[in-house]
């Protein structure tokens, strides 16, 4: 019966022994030494601050110009790289694509005029002085895209957006995401599928639903020949689009109405419409042939027929 005894004995005291050693090794080592308190736990050190994405022209066709500081107006190139203060007129029938890698696209429509106004890690912004844009931003809480037009601007983290100004009248569509218009010290929400307009000074229309279609009403004139340079061109679209008419910008007022005098050329031609809309619609319209003749018509005298029946002179 001693033997197990003894067994029990030794068993309790290699566990004491146990227990003391793992003390010690958390009161020195776990601790630090005696009256020294242990430093607290380092948190990793911050991410670094996110650099802006280099924006570049990842496709210009038509006639399109940069203009750089007080430097010449050259042509746009693609693969070009854009800072800020950088402006972009494009004609129409133009199209230009400008990447910020996976961050943000920008897409410029026809008869343009376009500026970058800063690009940085936090914020993107830019200002359409004239025409329409459309960007595809991705979600980033981080960064702001923002598109500045006469006195208003719009802003988003994220989503599909078009902005158009046409005579300081802004008009604002969202197909994706959400955006921010503010105008007049006013600010609505857009949501997916809604458009919303602001006069020069004044606060934006409640948000509505974009239209479903596009409409373009143009009233040509019946004359298809004249001696006058000066041709009257008028019509109707929808509100807040942007319209060309033989590639000159048109004023629409807010019922959609325009009117517009367009010089002609000497001889044959046809005059094209071009309207678009912040859904990403277009409709265009072509005039029946037109053809201006200033030059005075040929005068031819018979004299033979002046003599007719008259008598004979001796």
């Amino acid at each position: 019966m001693a033997a197990p005894r003894e067994r029990a004995l030794t068993v309790l005291v290699v566990a004491a022994l146990a227990g003391v050693a793992g003390l010690s090794y958390w009161l020195l080592l776990a601790r630090g030494p005696a009256g020294v308190a242990s430093a607290p736990a380092q948190l990793a050190p911050p991410p670094p601050r996110g650099e802006a994405p280099r924006l570049s022209v990842s496709r210009a066709a038509g006639a399109a110009v940069l203009a750089r500081g007080a430097k010449a107006r050259e042509p746009l190139a693609t693969g070009a790289e854009l800072r800020p203060d950088d402006v972009i007129e494009t004609a129409e029938g133009a199209s230009v694509v400008l990447s910020a890698g996976e961050s943000y696209q920008v897409v410029l429509e026809g008869a343009s005029r376009f500026a970058v106004k800063e690009i940085a890690a936090e914020v993107a912004r830019f200002r359409v002085d004239d025409g329409i844009v459309t960007a595809t931003v991705r979600d980033d809480p981080s960064r702001a895209f923002v598109v500045e037009a006469s006195d208003g601007a719009a802003r988003t983290r994220g989503g599909a957006l078009a902005v158009a100004n046409v005579g300081g009248r802004v008009t604002v569509g969202v197909t994706a995401g959400q955006a921010d218009f503010e105008a007049g010290g006013r600010i609505v929400t857009l949501q997916p599928g809604q458009v919303s307009s602001a006069e020069r000074g004044q606060p934006p229309s409640p948000p509505v639903a974009l239209p479903r279609s596009l409409l373009l009403k143009v009233d040509w004139p019946s004359a298809r020949e004249t001696n006058r340079r000066k041709l009257v061109v008028q019509g109707k679209t929808t509100p807040g689009a942007v319209l060309t008419l033989g590639g000159q910008r048109v004023v629409v007022g807010p019922d959609g109405r325009f009117s517009q005098v367009v010089f002609l050329r000497e001889g044959a031609q046809s005059l094209d419409v071009v309207a678009r809309d912040v859904g990403g619609r277009v409709e265009k319209s072509r005039s029946p042939t037109v053809v201006l003749d200033t030059r005075a018509p040929d005068v031819r005298f018979d004299t033979d027929a002046l003599w007719q029946g008259a008598p004979e002179r001796r």
